[in-house]
């Protein structure tokens, strides 16, 4: 199925008021109906932060490049991955001058990057017909996760980090409510034959036998040394949010910054065993109205 068949296809399956779409998804992920008079699971309460909790600076934070002040205002520059350029067109990025690994990434949306681990086998025709698309594309309308929604699609190219003794970039996906780290979740295997892999482990390093969808690593995997730093940064980031997950990577005993995600898989992807949906759910408490800045906006243009 090509590319356009494929993106009309989805289209199709997102028509429609937001509360619909996100209630149909549901629906087809779960084989229930949506609860969200009473959400309880996590995924429950994620859809009902998508409809009703939309703050204005949540844009900012799920904006790859926008998010970088962030970071900064709270102190933290120095985990910042190095910037190599920013580009509003496909057309701009200039590949000779580049170095010979790199990462490219938009801004607007989720898993739309390019990781180049060397220069000269990269098909920059082929990269910039990718990138050109997914600057078209507004990634709100796939799921109805509200933050992505007037995010100004932009290119970021950045250093390529590896964690040298794993032959990967290893993730360190801290779970945060209400500005506590609650769970992590160790992610590897994203660019590799395996596929994507995780182990969850509480705040002592104590495994959990969650699964969201993906297998677990198999991997020996210790407690990074940095691991307490890791964790008041991921409290400093997610502070005044019921819930923000917190990407972090430590290569070579420094830390960097990855991103910081309000929609988990879109709150499609259940835990397994199922006991654990609601275990993650309790954590996430919600307000007891909704928060709409759009709304009160009214034309979606404030900032």
């Amino acid at each position: 199925m090509s590319w356009v068949k494929r993106t009309l296809k989805a289209w199709l399956r997102t028509l429609g008021s937001d509360r619909a779409v996100v209630e149909r998804q549901f629906r087809r992920a779960y084989g229930r109906p949506l609860d969200l008079e009473h959400p309880v699971t996590f995924d429950e309460k994620l859809q009902w932060y998508k409809l009703y909790y939309r703050r204005w600076i949540m844009r900012d934070l799920s904006d790859k490049y926008k998010v970088r002040d962030y970071v900064a205002g709270k102190g933290l520059g120095h985990i910042l991955n190095e910037l190599y350029g920013v580009y509003a067109r496909p057309a701009d990025i200039p590949f000779g001058d580049l170095p010979d690994a790199f990462v490219l990434k938009a801004n607007h949306g989720s898993g739309w990057n390019v990781i180049c681990k060397d220069k000269r086998r990269l098909d920059a025709r082929r990269v910039r017909r990718r990138l050109d698309r997914w600057l078209r594309t507004n990634y709100y309308h796939f799921g109805r996760e509200w933050a992505y929604k007037h995010i100004h699609p932009l290119i970021l190219c950045e250093r390529y980090l590896e964690n040298e003794e794993f032959g990967e970039l290893i993730d360190y996906k801290f779970y945060c409510y209400g500005g506590v780290p609650e769970v992590i979740f160790v992610c590897c295997g994203r660019f590799n034959a395996r596929g994507l892999r995780y182990d969850a482990y509480d705040m002592a390093w104590n495994r959990i036998p969650a699964y969201k969808g993906k297998p677990a690593t198999g991997l020996d995997l210790p407690r990074p040394p940095d691991f307490e730093t890791m964790r008041e940064i991921a409290r400093v980031l997610s502070e005044g949010f019921p819930f923000i997950r917190v990407d972090l990577y430590s290569v070579k005993g420094r830390i960097y910054f990855g991103e910081l995600t309000f929609y988990p898989d879109n709150g499609l992807v259940p835990f397994t065993p199922d006991a654990y949906n609601q275990f993650f759910g309790d954590f996430f408490i919600l307000p007891e109205h909704p928060v709409d800045e759009e709304r009160s906006a009214g034309d979606g243009r404030a900032s």
